[in-house]
Order: C-alpha cells, then sequence, then structure tokens
C-alpha cells in the first residue's frame, strides 16, 4: 500500500517534480587532498560539497558521470548504491545501470531484476527478457515479446501499455480477464472499462485505493470520461478517489 500511494502522489506532482529538475544541476565527483568529494548544486540553495566515504585511489567516475565507484561501494549522486557489487557494476545511461545480480534505476534497485541481460527501453522502462519494468517496479508480463506501447510517445508518466494478455497503466495492470473488450482512456489518469466493469488503475472504480467499496454501481455501457481523474456514468458523475459527486455545470456554448 506504501508503494500504491507513492505512485498516486508521484502522478499528482509530476509537474511539480519537473520544475524542481529543472532548476537544478550535478557539479559531480572529485578527487582533493586524497579524499572524495560530491558536489551538488541548486539554484535554490547553491552549492554543497560533501565528503564520500570512498577510497581516492580506486575510485572512478563511470561512463555516466551521475554514476561512480571505488573497490568497495557504488554511488549514485554522491550516495552508496545499497547492494551493488562494485567489481562488476555498469553504467548504463544516466538512470540505469546493472551489476552480475540485478539492474538498478537512478541508484535503486530493480525488484526481481536479472543483472546479467538487464537493459533500459526507455526514461521509464527497463526489460531483463524475463519481465517488464517500470521504475523499480515488475509488470509480471505474462510475455516480454509482445509487449508494447499503446502510444509510444505519450508522457512517461501516463502511458499505456500491453503484453497481449493484460493492459497497463504505468505500473498498474488493469484487472479485466476480458481482454477482448477493454477500452483504455488515454489522458485520462487511468481510467479503462470492459463489457461489465470500469477500472482505475488496478482495481475496479467502485472501490477506493484502500479496497474500501465506495458506491454499489458503475455503468459500464453509459461510462464515459469527461477530462483528467473526471468521469460519468448514467447516474452521475464521479471522482475516482472518493466516489459520486456532484456534477458541474457545464458552460452554455457562445
Amino acid at each position: 500500500m506504501r508503494m500504491y500511494n507513492k505512485r498516486i502522489s508521484l502522478l499528482i506532482l509530476t509537474s511539480s517534480l519537473f520544475a524542481i529538475s529543472l532548476s537544478s544541476c550535478n557539479k559531480g565527483y572529485e578527487v582533493d587532498n586524497n579524499k572524495v568529494y560530491y558536489d551538488d548544486w541548486n539554484e535554490g540553495s547553491g552549492s554543497h560539497k560533501k565528503s564520500l566515504e570512498a577510497d581516492p585511489e580506486t575510485f572512478t567516475v563511470l561512463k555516466h558521470e551521475k554514476y561512480a565507484k571505488d573497490k568497495n561501494h557504488v554511488f549514485y549522486e554522491g550516495k552508496i548504491v545499497k547492494g551493488a557489487d562494485a567489481a562488476t557494476f555498469e553504467s548504463l545511461d544516466d538512470w540505469y545501470a546493472r551489476d552480475k545480480d540485478r539492474g538498478y534505476y537512478g541508484g535503486d534497485a530493480v525488484r526481481s531484476s536479472n543483472g546479467k541481460t538487464f537493459k533500459p527501453i526507455d526514461a521509464y522502462y527497463s526489460t531483463d527478457g524475463i519481465d517488464i519494468f517500470y521504475d523499480t517496479l515488475p509488470l509480471h508480463v505474462c510475455n516480454v515479446k509482445d509487449f508494447n506501447f499503446i502510444n509510444k510517445d505519450q508522457d512517461g508518466w501516463h502511458r499505456w501499455s500491453t503484453d497481449g494478455c493484460f493492459y497497463y497503466y504505468i505500473n498498474f495492470k488493469v484487472p479485466s480477464d476480458d481482454y477482448a473488450h477493454v477500452k483504455i482512456y488515454q489522458n485520462s489518469g487511468g481510467l479503462s472499462k470492459d463489457s461489465k466493469y470500469v477500472y482505475f488503475l488496478d482495481h475496479k472504480l467502485n472501490y477506493d485505493m484502500h479496497g474500501l467499496r465506495v458506491v454499489d454501481t458503475i455503468d459500464a455501457a453509459s461510462f464515459e470520461v469527461t477530462g483528467f481523474l473526471e468521469c460519468r456514468d448514467k447516474y452521475g458523475c464521479f471522482d475516482p478517489f472518493h466516489g459520486r459527486k456532484d456534477c458541474k455545470k457545464r458552460k452554455n456554448k457562445e
């Protein structure tokens, strides 16, 4: 449930996080007076230079400069990558890396990944040939070879994909057993339906994120999406997080 809440927060705060990323940059690693430092610079607070627990004689910055290592540790943006094997560790791009055991994304281990075959797909997705991963999370696809994006040009924070058995909204699997009749709504924030049920992320829409029923009936036949995280059926309007709500009056066309 903690990871679930984290994903919801990330969806809501995407624009804020993007703005923050534009206002900061990393000056990087340096070795000075037989010590290793990481100099991080932020537009809001300036430069922050900190000493690392690293061996200066074996310390090296990797091809993609957010990653570095010495004989004992691997670092990402100046922080130790927990559990990483320094001897076999290699960076794959600014975000992704791998060692003999697993893949990494932004310095965090990619869950259940195979390091020997791990590789990035794009800035959000990766694979080890056995499964597909979003960020650090496995999708548990039914067939990697059949996995594809519904619209690859869609922002990775809001992308739909399929493996031929299920549909996914980022890392959330639509739990429909009626794949042939699933309709997804792009730019909806994760809404979909089949011939019987309406879904939000990885659960039926008439339940909330904690698994509690918030409304008895959602009519799939009349269901429509009216905006981002906005929808309605013949019974009225609906908030995916809280349930039924009063419909906003539409302004008359001039």
